[in-house]
């Protein structure tokens, strides 16, 4: 199925220059007459498909999603750093990520502005093909819908062209982010009409996809950034179609967090869940993965390379060191109850060789018998990442030189005796979600798993959300706590060395934590013992206040990582609050005008008003305020 989304042929110029991103993926020069035919719509549709590739491609994934959030902030690879510290040079004119993401939404939307136009009259009524039209259609409405949602989402008001463009055109303002999202939401309730409930190949669009972005359209536009736009149905829908999803749709959560992520082979199990809505398509096979392929794998590691015994390999990952998680993305967790700290982040890596290994000595020994052999050898244990709660005094240097493996504490105790750390900017836990040690070698940077966009956890959090906004707390911890039981260690569980060395707990704590991760009100309600145990932001009061935060704390739990976290403190205009307390690198910088994207300069140099360029003023004017 894979190999038949891979094939693109884009027609069309459009009134934004396009990046060599789209250029690397067209394979023909095709006429809009190729369009009039069931096989050019076959290739207009699995172009579409292709679309969606796009946000796992290249280092956009992250800078415009994770960076300059409280979960994630700059490590040792600063390339793309002015998107986590907000300084000038995130400005209209930064080109690497702006321009990319506003050109290939809006190629995107030329491409199902045809498919829409056409699908109609190239189908007809016929019966036999009847079912075959409404799928294709449903198919370019979502990807419209969601274009346009993915837009508004970093830049409020933007242009809306809903026919095809097949040539030079300038004249297209910016239109209220109003009219934006009514175009949304009418393109994703076609698509949820027309689409089926079951997808006939892996991977293809199903009405579930849709109802899943109806009820994060219809949350985003109830949420705070939008309350000048926000009709008072909104929650309701939210709840509706997240309610559609969870449980008419017949998906399913994984049974373990860590099913989600566990890559075992290109197309394996873990692509195969019930849990996954909506994923970008890639596999093994070199001569369709593009220029680029799934490059997430690189952004969340850490440098490993130079511990003893290692080097850069498949296994481990390409360090590109981008993402550091922040003192709140960890501290976040219940670390002693709650296993998806421990399944996102490597803890432990295996030696490769013996390189720089150092040896037992007569002080550090297990055994007089050991003193002057090598602490490891290959294949054993050679680095292991603590993460330890502040204020465990444990390890000391003399304590981590009785392990074998090199031990690199969060919280450690120098050699005068004063609080310390092992991490810095290079060093620091590994987010494992997206390893890929499927690669044709180390250095590739072509990943070849798919790249999920959406996936059930995420709706359950979206109608919680809703509920709690409707005030039905009840039936908001319901769905929270779906997720947390889930989250739990169950009855015998292995938690795994790094968890015991972390926490502290006794070898013998091997029960279930479903009871301790179960939520009450309390969690988000003023004064109690419950609500002092998350971590709020200061000034941060009242219970429906509180609630808001409690989930976007849970968020941070459950979907650490996952490109979602940017627009979720924009639309509830947390940004500053949360990136200030929580994000250090963006604190200094970090202004209200940020919960907006430049407009990409190329567009208002392009931009036309009766056929003369705009002047300075009138490219003030139509960007957005700050920049």
């Amino acid at each position: 199925m894979k190999k038949s989304f891979i094939k693109i042929a884009l027609l069309g110029s459009i009134m934004f220059s396009c990046q060599d991103f789209l250029e690397e993926e067209m394979v023909a020069v095709l006429t809009q007459e190729r369009y009039e035919t069931a096989a050019g719509i076959e290739e207009l549709v699995n172009g579409a498909y292709e679309g969606l590739r796009f946000f796992h491609n290249y280092e956009w994934a992250y800078t415009l999603t994770n960076y300059g959030t409280d979960e994630f902030t700059n490590g040792g690879g600063t390339d793309q750093v002015m998107w986590n510290t907000y300084t000038g040079l995130l400005a209209p004119t930064e080109t690497s990520n702006l321009a990319p993401l506003w050109d290939n939404m809006y190629s995107q939307i030329n491409l199902t502005n045809t498919g829409i136009r056409n699908i109609p009259v190239v189908f007809g009524n016929d019966p036999t093909t009847v079912q075959l039209r409404d799928t294709r259609l449903g198919e370019v409405h979502f990807f419209r819908g969601f274009s346009y949602l993915k837009l508004v989402e970093q830049f409020g008001d933007v242009p809306l062209k809903l026919t095809p463009t097949e040539s030079d055109e300038s004249d297209f303002p910016r239109d209220p982010k109003s009219e934006v999202m009514k175009v949304v939401m009418s393109d994703l309730r076609a698509a949820a009409a027309l689409l089926p409930a079951t997808a006939s190949q892996p991977g293809r669009l199903t009405k579930a996809a849709a109802q899943h972005f109806l009820a994060k359209a219809y949350l985003f536009r109830a949420s705070e950034r939008n309350q000048d736009i926000t009709v008072t149905t909104d929650l309701d829908s939210a709840a509706y179609f997240a309610d559609e999803v969870i449980l008419n749709s017949g998906k399913t959560l994984a049974p373990s967090f860590e099913d989600l992520f566990h890559y075992t082979a290109p197309n394996g199990p873990n692509e195969m869940l019930s849990e996954i809505i909506l994923a970008s398509q890639f596999d093994d096979t070199q001569a369709l993965l593009g220029r680029y392929g799934n490059q997430t794998h690189m952004y969340f590691l850490s440098v490993y390379r130079f511990f003893p015994g290692m080097t850069r390999d498949l296994q481990n990952g390409r360090e590109f060191q981008r993402l550091l998680p922040t003192d709140f993305a960890l501290d976040n967790f219940d670390m002693d109850n709650d296993s998806r700290l421990f399944k996102s982040f490597q803890g432990g890596y295996v030696a490769s060789n013996s390189n720089s290994v150092p040896t037992w000595t007569e002080s550090n020994a297990p055994s007089p018998d050991l003193v002057g052999e090598l602490k490891f050898q290959p294949g054993d244990t050679a680095a292991i990442m603590v993460i330890n709660k502040k204020g465990d005094t444990r390890f000391t240097p003399g304590y981590k030189d009785t392990f074998a493996p090199l031990i690199i504490a969060r919280h450690s105790v120098g050699a005068d005796g004063s609080e310390s750390t092992d991490y810095d900017i290079s060093t620091y836990p590994s987010l494992l979600k997206y390893s890929d040690p499927f690669r044709t070698n180390f250095n590739d940077a072509k990943g070849t798993r798919d790249g999920i966009i959406a996936r059930l956890g995420e709706t359950y959090l979206i109608a919680a959300e809703a509920y709690g906004r409707k005030g039905d707390y009840g039936k908001a911890l319901t769905y929270v706590n779906a997720i947390r039981e889930r989250a739990a260690y169950k009855e015998g569980e292995d938690r795994g060395r790094i968890y015991y060395l972390s926490t502290g707990n006794s070898y013998e704590e091997t029960g279930s934590t479903v009871g301790e991760m179960m939520a009450t009100e309390d969690a988000f309600t003023p004064g109690t013992i419950e609500s002092q145990k998350e971590i709020y932001p200061a000034g941060v009061s009242g219970k429906s206040e509180m609630f808001i935060h409690f989930i976007l704390n849970e968020k941070a739990r459950e979907l650490l990582g996952e490109f979602h976290r940017w627009v979720d403190l924009s639309r509830t205009k947390t940004l500053v609050q949360r990136g200030v307390q929580f994000n250090a690198d963006a604190a200094p910088n970090l202004r209200e005008f940020h919960e907006l994207r430049p407009v990409p300069q190329g567009y208002l140099d392009a931009l036309q008003k009766d056929g003369t360029p705009l002047d300075s003023d009138e490219k003030t004017a139509m960007q957005n305020p700050g920049y």
